[in-house]
């Protein structure tokens, strides 16, 4: 099965979805759904199925469910960002109205352009932004396939974005310099003690962020120097969280958004991994295990 098939098998109501959480599995019984408790699903089954993370407890089991997991899962990993029944309902809407099948096209021809490229990718927009993307000799992209493989739990962003990863050091894949204005943040962990000790200049960021006019990232050599939101400098929020453990300021993802359609109804006030796939670019810092993975998400500057 592709993801296209899985897609709208979800939309028609024809396979199951795994829940953690007894909120989240009377939201979709209610619409009939039909669900199934994570401790009760037996993963060596070769059952195609879609799962909803709310729980980091269940989420810590997925590098177990790694080893031993024959289903063919792909998640919404809603815990890492938030966990809340509002967050769920937003994201579990703008699932079910994208476009896959348009998102995979512009996400195949994204990875076309960033393959054919010499070494540089070079983007601006009419707001003032200018990036410059040095691409190293090989590079690490996020998962490109289509088809869904027994064993495998993907993202559903993964479909939603053509993403390119430092995850190996800093600069192993790419290298970004210059001015970058966005639209919304976009914060997430992998693990509760992470969230919990840096959760206050991240709801600060994500409030002012949302509430503002004008904000940019000024990036010298692969690093956020300063980020600047309605002319106040607020690096220091930045600097006050965990990134001494963890990369510091330099940038760990550029990204490309492949989902046109939540344009108009996205909210940038919702924590929702969905955010991250709107048409346009976005770059990110932090690994989100020892400090927070945030995504500053731009819908105007593109690559294609």
């Amino acid at each position: 099965m592709d993801i296209r098939e899985f897609h709208q098998s979800l939309i028609q109501k024809q396979i199951p979805i795994i829940v953690d959480s007894l909120e989240v599995n009377l939201y979709l019984t209610e619409q009939g759904y039909k669900t199934k408790l994570f401790d009760l699903y037996n993963f060596e089954s070769q059952e195609v199925a879609f799962l909803i993370f709310s729980d980091y407890r269940y989420y810590y089991k997925l590098k177990e469910l790694w080893q031993t997991s024959k289903s063919r899962i792909v998640h919404l990993p809603a815990v890492k960002f938030d966990g809340s029944l509002e967050t769920i309902d937003y994201s579990f809407k703008q699932i079910l109205a994208a476009d896959i099948e348009q998102c995979l096209n512009i996400r195949s021809n994204l990875y076309q352009k960033i393959a054919e490229a010499d070494s540089e990718l070079s983007l601006s927009d009419w707001r003032g932004s200018k990036l410059n993307c040095h691409l190293g000799e090989s590079i690490e992209i996020a998962n490109n396939d289509e088809e869904l493989d027994p064993g495998w739990f993907y993202s559903i962003a993964e479909f939603l974005e053509s993403s390119i990863v430092n995850t190996k050091g800093d600069k192993a894949s790419f290298s970004v310099d210059g001015t970058f204005f966005f639209d919304g943040i976009l914060y997430q962990t992998t693990t509760e003690d992470t969230k919990e000790e840096n959760i206050k200049p991240l709801k600060y960021l994500a409030e002012r962020v949302a509430s503002s006019q004008e904000k940019y990232l000024e990036i010298e050599d692969n690093t956020i120097a300063r980020l600047i939101v309605d002319g106040q400098d607020l690096t220091s929020v930045l600097l006050d969280m965990t990134y001494h453990m963890e990369r510091n300021l330099s940038l760990t993802e550029i990204a490309f958004g492949c989902n046109n359609g939540i344009l108009e109804t996205i909210n940038w006030g919702i924590n929702s991994v969905l955010n991250e796939g709107v048409y346009g670019t976005h770059v990110g810092i932090g690994m989100a295990q020892k400090a927070p993975h945030i995504d500053f998400i731009s819908q105007t500057l593109k690559l294609i």
